[in-house]
């Protein structure tokens, strides 16, 4: 017997994501680096690279370039 599996679309797991975790996303797809990132939301850049780390687990992505493109899909950028 198979389960219904359910999977979710990029919006809906963007939706999901915390507030932190979306501003930095938001900063990530527009191109800015992790100090650039950690100046502007007032955060050390490790705490940047680990929130990048969990949203790439998120979004089941591994490169910025993959978080761009789902940001395209969503039309958040």
């Amino acid at each position: 017997m198979i389960k219904d599996i359910k999977i979710e679309s990029n919006a809906e797991l963007i939706a999901k994501l915390a507030s932190r975790e979306r501003e930095v996303f938001d900063c990530i797809v527009n191109g800015m680096r992790t100090k650039e990132i950690g100046d502007k939301l007032n955060i050390k850049p490790n705490t940047v690279s680990t929130i990048k780390k969990v949203l790439f687990r998120k979004l089941k992505v591994d490169t910025n370039i993959k978080l761009y493109k789902i940001a395209q899909e969503c039309q958040l950028v």
